[in-house]
C-alpha cells in the first residue's frame, strides 16, 4: 500500500514537472510570474502528498489506479481533464502570455486562490477514503457517504476546487487561449459532477438522504 502511495506522488511530481517544462518549452524561457507559480505548484504537489501519506495513504495508493471499472464517460471526461489541465493549458500559457509581465493584483488573487483550491482538495482527500481519481461505485470496499469536513459544505469538494482552480489559472496566466481552456475544463468537470452525482445518487446507499441534505453540488448556496 506505502508502495503505491509512493508511486503516486511521483507520477504527480512528474505530470507538474512536465507542465512546467511545456511551459517552458513554448515560452522560451521563465520570468518571475511564471517562476513563481511553478514552484508553488511543484511545492505544494510535495507538501500535500508528504502530508496524506501519513495521514491516509489508502487515498494516494487508490487514486494511482486508473485502470478501474468506471463508467466508460468517466474514462473519456478524465482524459479530457488530464491532457488540459495538466499539459495543454500551461503549452498555451506559454505560447501566449509575454514574458515579463509584473507582478499585480490579478497574479497575487490567482496564487491566493489557487492556494485555497489546494487547501480543499487536501481537505477532501484527508477526509474521504473512497476519494478515487475515477468516479465509480466501491462495494467491495464498503463504501460510505462522506459527510464530514467539506462534504458538509458541497457534496463535490474536489471538483469545487477544480472550478476555483480555473479561476486562478486565468488570473496567473492572462491570456484568451488560457481563459478557453479554463472555461473547458470548467465545462468538463461540471458534466463529470452531474454524471457521477446521479450514479452515487443511484447506486450509493445514503447518497440519496445525503444529496438532500447538503443540497449544493459544486458551489455554496448556487449550485
Amino acid at each position: 500500500m506505502s508502495k503505491e502511495a509512493v508511486v503516486y506522488i511521483l507520477r504527480l511530481m512528474a505530470e507538474r514537472l512536465i507542465g512546467a517544462a511545456l511551459f517552458w518549452i513554448a515560452a522560451g524561457s521563465f520570468d518571475l510570474r511564471s517562476g513563481i507559480f511553478f514552484s508553488i505548484y511543484i511545492l505544494v504537489a510535495l507538501v500535500s502528498g508528504i502530508v496524506i501519506y501519513h495521514k491516509n495513504p489508502e487515498t494516494l495508493a487508490r487514486r494511482g489506479k486508473v485502470n478501474t471499472n468506471s463508467p466508460k464517460w468517466d474514462k473519456i471526461l478524465l482524459s479530457l481533464f488530464w491532457v488540459c489541465a495538466f499539459f495543454l493549458v500551461y503549452f498555451a500559457a506559454g505560447l501566449t502570455v509575454p514574458l515579463g509581465k509584473k507582478i499585480e493584483f490579478d497574479f497575487i488573487a490567482g496564487i491566493i486562490i489557487y492556494l485555497f483550491s489546494a487547501w480543499i482538495t487536501l481537505k477532501a482527500m484527508l477526509e474521504n477514503t473512497f476519494l478515487e481519481s475515477t468516479a465509480r461505485l466501491q462495494p467491495e470496499r464498503n463504501q460510505v457517504v462522506i459527510t464530514t469536513g467539506p462534504y458538509s459544505v458541497v457534496r463535490h469538494p474536489t471538483y469545487s476546487a477544480v472550478l476555483l482552480w480555473c479561476a486562478a489559472i486565468r488570473c496567473i496566466f492572462p491570456s484568451a487561449e488560457v481563459l478557453l481552456l479554463a472555461l473547458a475544463i470548467a465545462a468538463v468537470i461540471s458534466i463529470r459532477t452531474e454524471l457521477e452525482d446521479d450514479m452515487l445518487i443511484e447506486g450509493l446507499p445514503g447518497y440519496k438522504e445525503y444529496s438532500k441534505k447538503v443540497k449544493y453540488r459544486l458551489i455554496p448556496f448556487l449550485w
